[in-house]
């Protein structure tokens, strides 16, 4: 698939190219005879924040743990920055890399259930996020040397900045299971802004938030983006919040991919909104319409009398 010419919020767009930081290119993922993702290929522009949409079940987070090294594709190829991650035998020599190595090149993820290391402190969460980016070694470990000495002060000093950064810096000696729900969402992003990535994948990130805890968090995103040039791909099931932030949408359905564009194209298009409201989508809103009209007007006549 040809990288696309995308636009992005706070970019020049006349004659301005940006080049993608994340190409899945016919990706499949099969388990026995299910088909999970089926052939799907999108763009990710650097520097923008993506979402990847779709109904339960469509395979939005079986693309995430391909992307992440989790899942090896069936078929198909992921590229970050340019480079081959995972390849199946069907794009040529099959090549794929571990979750760690997915990391160590700059991609960090959340997950839709947390997973936190819950009977450690917020700090110590954090600091196991740096590993990647760490150089002692076993000896130097056991040794407790200088080197070892000052890189975990120096780990532990980076650790409590970015508790401060997502709002936690209070809560750096809690341990991560006595933590609000909230803020232990924040404490994941602060555990993978830890290993410096440049893309970051947040999945479900507002699940199980109120409306208060989402609007902030929303507002966090864009903040981590420009504040740390980060590009940003999420899955997320609340349309208020991928419409409101997103630059781009990806639209899957039964592990295919249905629609892509920018939100309000994704909003109009057919095959969406039969994805999420079924075949009689049309008949199905403008029969809801109606009864709600006639409720309105029962509602007058009643005020009227």
């Amino acid at each position: 698939m040809a990288a696309q010419v995308t636009s992005v919020p706070g970019q020049p767009t006349t004659g301005a190219r940006v080049e993608p930081i994340l190409e899945t290119r016919s990706v499949s993922r099969r388990f026995g005879g299910l088909v999970a993702v089926d052939q799907v290929s999108i763009v990710i522009p650097r520097g923008s924040i993506s979402s990847v949409i779709g109904p339960n079940g469509a395979g939005k987070t079986t693309l995430f743990n391909m992307i992440a090294g989790i899942y090896r594709p069936s078929a198909g190829e992921i590229r970050f920055d340019g480079d081959v991650l995972s390849r199946a035998s069907d794009m040529g020599r099959a090549r794929y890399r571990r979750p760690d190595q997915i990391m160590e090149a700059g991609i960090a993820r959340t997950f839709q259930n947390i997973r936190l290391f819950a009977n450690m402190t917020a700090l110590e969460n954090v600091q196991v996020g740096m590993h990647s980016r760490m150089k002692a070694g076993a000896v130097g470990a056991m040794l407790r040397t200088a080197a070892v000495r000052r890189e975990e002060a120096d780990s532990r000093i980076r650790a409590i900045e970015l508790l401060d950064y997502v709002g936690l810096g209070r809560h750096a000696e809690s341990t991560a299971k006595n933590m609000s729900y909230g803020d232990q969402r924040r404490l994941e992003i602060a555990r993978a802004l830890a290993s410096e990535p440049r893309l970051l994948l947040l999945d479900e990130p507002t699940a199980g938030m109120n409306p208060q805890e989402t609007a902030g968090m929303t507002r966090f995103f864009d903040q981590m983006r420009q504040d740390l040039n980060l590009t940003v791909l999420l899955i997320e099931h609340d349309m208020k919040v991928v419409m409101g932030i997103s630059d781009h949408v990806s639209v899957l359905d039964h592990g295919q991919k249905i629609a892509e564009g920018t939100p309000d194209e994704v909003r109009a298009n057919e095959q969406v909104i039969e994805a999420y409201l079924g075949k009689d989508a049309e008949q199905t809103a403008a029969a809801l319409a109606s009864r709600q009209q006639q409720v309105d007007d029962g509602a007058t006549e009643v005020t009227n009398s």
